[in-house]
């Protein structure tokens, strides 16, 4: 019961802030005992559930931007590639030490990138050839922290192209699906990888999902932030005492 809540709690969350749940699901695991390289496996399944169940939504509510999509997920998928396959060099404690910067960093965008008035996105070459390499950089991260890497999309669809911000977080909740499948095989035949436990944490993930990007469409972007910002602090401070306690 407790996996189906971390999936659903993951899920949930995920999909309203466009990260996928990894970023829940990981250190949620870690914190109950699995190993991490088993939490990041498993997380990987769980995510995609969440994009299966959040992007019906966000479609039929005309929020993804596909063509944005379509290029910037080559991006993530090459960096997905690399990726899973690097996940078997790091040792754990690397893997935790890249964590924690990187939701420290989503922790800082999301307090500082609130706009008062309406985005304009002025799209231009250094911005695509920028938001392009840090896709990249999604990409690989989501492969070893098994997060979707939803942090880094949202990023810099809002603060690199300063696209509106439920487009960003619908969009990245749609590219969360190509990133998480180009890795999604290579894990399937990693021992890291228990489908029993997947099962159970990808069936709360669902559910969280479809009930997520429910809810995002009706609350305003100010306190979309501040939840995210608050959620992934206590996640970082829970997680770094797990591990260097």
């Amino acid at each position: 019961m407790i996996l189906f809540l971390v999936g659903f709690v993951g899920g949930f969350l995920g999909s309203m802030l466009g990260l996928g749940g990894g970023i829940i699901v990981v250190p949620a695991l870690s914190i109950l005992g699995f190993n991490i390289k088993m939490a990041v496996a498993i997380s990987i399944f769980s995510t995609i559930a969440v994009w299966s169940s959040a992007s019906e939504k966000y479609i039929r509510s005309d929020l993804v931007d596909f063509k944005m999509a379509v290029f910037l997920g080559s991006a993530t998928t090459l960096g997905a590639i690399l990726g899973s396959r690097s996940l078997v060099y790091l040792p754990e404690k690397a893997i935790v030490l890249i964590f924690i910067p990187i939701a420290i960093l989503v922790i800082f965008s999301n307090l500082v990138g609130y706009k008062s008035g309406p985005s304009k996105s002025v799209i231009t070459f250094r911005r695509l050839l920028f938001s392009y390499i840090f896709m990249v950089l999604s990409g690989f991260v989501s492969a070893i922290m098994g997060i979707g890497a939803g942090i880094f999309k949202v990023f810099a669809m809002d603060r690199i192209l300063n696209m509106p911000y439920k487009v960003s977080t619908a969009t990245s909740a749609f590219l969360i699906g190509i990133t998480t499948s180009s890795s999604a095989l290579y894990y399937l035949k990693s021992l890291s990888f228990d489908p029993s436990y997947a099962s159970l944490v990808s069936f709360g993930s669902l559910i969280g999902g479809f009930l997520g990007s429910r809810v995002m469409i009706l609350l305003p972007e100010r306190v979309l932030r501040f939840m995210f910002s608050l959620v992934v602090s206590l996640l970082v401070i829970s997680m770094f005492i797990k591990t260097f306690k």
